[in-house]
């Protein structure tokens, strides 16, 4: 029941992308209508999504060592991708086409497909029964934390992938003023002191719950926009040159299999000590098995990549993670 459940609600996300494939089948979006929504989840959508899930933590069912071992995994998954697909690409002789298929086994869609997923492993799971919303929180700080490490590799490792080495003074700039970066700051204090904007903010007999709905609002555009974006980029890619192309093959047997299943087996393995539960688990399980992120192709585009096997290995990995990604939960959950 469990794997059922999780495979129709992932199912029912990556469904999203249907009506942005069709509008651009039709021609009623242009072929920049994708890059000006990603501008919209970058500077808009992402920040808030950030912003939401901080304010979901409860501080006093933060485990130090669960955080601190949340922090090393987070690093640990990008660099056992990033050696997974040195490895399995070191006779490749083809520049772009390395770099984008690297790129994107290495970084996941751990926020706009990856928080939903997130949830719905937790509520859908019998061992938390009665206590969802509790294991939900703690989730949600694991989610947030692998969030924030993936954006600061996006501009450290990933433009490495592409032979671009960043200089410290980009790498410091990225770091601390990308949006993700900026939402965390800004609600790191509610965090730590408990607060949450999605609160009503009682003054006297008169209760303001609008701050609330303004930033539910905002993170809840993340996944039906970034399905549309995708459904449009679907709809411009070839599936024929897509089933022929090995790196798309490899690529996805990276992202989809090999990491997510040592993640499976590091998060066994760390659940024996006393802070790590389930929601731990649970929480990286899906952080790992994530399909390629959408930015993949966004960098594939600046550093001179192959924007087109970009695409392909986002679309391919998204599709069949309909199917890896219950697999793991059911796994990770049966063994934990």
């Amino acid at each position: 029941m469990y794997f059922l459940s999780t495979f129709l609600s992932t199912l029912m996300l990556v469904a999203l992308l249907v009506p942005g494939f069709i509008l651009r089948k039709v021609g009623l979006v242009s072929d920049t209508a994708a890059k000006d929504l990603s501008s919209v989840l970058i500077y808009i959508g992402t920040p808030a999504m950030i912003f939401y899930c901080m304010m979901t933590v409860e501080i006093e069912l933060v485990k130090p060592l669960a955080f601190l071992m949340c922090v090393l995994l987070s690093v640990l998954i990008h660099l056992i991708a990033y050696v997974s697909v040195r490895i399995a690409f070191r006779r490749s002789t083809d520049a772009g086409k390395k770099a984008a298929a690297s790129f994107a086994a290495v970084f996941s869609n751990c926020g706009f497909l990856g928080i939903p997923i997130t949830r719905i492993a937790i509520e859908y799971c019998d061992a938390f029964e009665g206590a969802t919303a509790a294991a939900v929180s703690e989730a949600m700080l694991y989610v947030t934390v692998f969030n924030v490490v993936f954006n600061l590799l996006n501009w450290t490792l990933g433009t490495m992938l592409y032979g671009a080495a960043p200089t410290k003074k980009l790498m410091a700039k990225k770091a601390l003023l990308n949006p993700c970066t900026i939402a965390t700051l800004a609600a790191l204090p509610f965090t730590l002191t408990g607060v949450s904007l999605l609160d009503p903010i009682v003054i006297g007999d008169f209760e303001i719950t609008q701050i609330g709905s303004l930033i539910t609002y905002l993170y809840n555009i993340c996944v039906p926009v970034s399905m549309c974006i995708f459904g449009i980029r679907v709809a411009d890619s070839s599936f024929k040159h897509m089933i022929k192309c090995k790196y798309v093959y490899v690529s996805s047997a990276v992202k989809l299999v090999a990491v997510p299943l040592v993640t499976v087996g590091i998060c066994l393995l760390l659940s024996l000590l006393p802070d790590v539960g389930l929601p731990f688990v649970l929480a990286m399980t899906v952080m790992a098995a994530m399909p390629a992120a959408t930015t993949a192709l966004a960098f594939a585009e600046r550093f001179d990549g192959d924007s087109l096997l970009a695409s392909e290995c986002v679309m391919a990995t998204t599709l069949l993670s309909v199917v890896t990604v219950p697999l793991f939960l059911t796994l990770a959950t049966a063994i934990a």
